[in-house]
């Protein structure tokens, strides 16, 4: 055999994994842990159990992410990152003010009040004081995000005249407690079930109104908010 022959049959090198590769991997061992941070809880999700269920060793998981608090903050984030691409709004043919809130209360509560957000809340309420950092970037990376879309159509409705409001930014995080985190809290606590039945949507709507029937203009000053 000649040494070109010889060189031809040489194994070449693997390459490094390419950006798809890498995000693809991340992508899986994300979803293996969520499962079981949701099923067992941080403390019961450990991090031989989530190489385990990714397939893949401990040492690529700490490589990857450095620890399983990291782990935990990864699958919490994008969870909301990838449900809140999904849901933000693209604008809304609803005539009035109430329809319009209504809509977008729709789409944050179908997605929040299910068995597997219920879940992700408790665990992030249990691990709140362990993880404070977490539980800012889940305000800032969830909670704003709705806030910031209430306060885009709170103010549409200012300048048309529809509501009378100081602060719609204010309002806005009013508006999110109140139809939003409130339900989902309540869930997450075994207080209402964790779906978006008939029961939820009426409460949903009396809170809509409430919210409204102290924002509308009034012959003297408006809402403070």
């Amino acid at each position: 055999m000649s040494d070109d022959e010889k060189k031809s049959r040489r194994p070449g090198k693997m390459g490094r994994p390419t950006t798809e590769d890498a995000l693809r991997l991340t992508s899986h061992i994300l979803k293996s842990a969520r499962e079981l941070f949701f099923q067992h809880g941080f403390d019961g999700a450990s991090a031989d159990m989530i190489a385990e269920q990714a397939r893949i060793s401990k040492r690529t998981l700490y490589a990857r992410f450095g620890s399983k608090a990291r782990v935990f903050e990864a699958v919490i984030l994008d969870e909301i990152d990838t449900q809140l691409r999904a849901l933000e709004p693209s604008g809304s043919d609803e005539p009035d003010i109430a329809s319009r809130l209504r809509v977008i209360a729709d789409r944050l509560l179908e997605w929040l009040l299910t068995p597997r957000i219920a879940s992700m809340e408790r665990v992030v309420i249990a691990q709140a004081v362990r993880f404070p950092a977490l539980a800012a970037n889940i305000h800032d990376f969830g909670y704003q995000r709705a806030v910031q879309w209430v306060a885009s159509i709170l103010a549409h409705a200012n300048a048309k005249g529809e509501l009378s409001l100081a602060d719609p930014v204010f309002a806005a995080e009013q508006f999110v407690t109140l139809v939003v985190v409130a339900p989902m809290r309540r869930a997450a606590l075994g207080l209402s079930p964790p779906a978006y039945d008939e029961a939820a949507r009426d409460r949903i709507a009396r809170g809509i109104d409430l919210f409204l029937n102290g924002c509308r203009p009034r012959e003297a000053d408006g809402c403070s908010a």
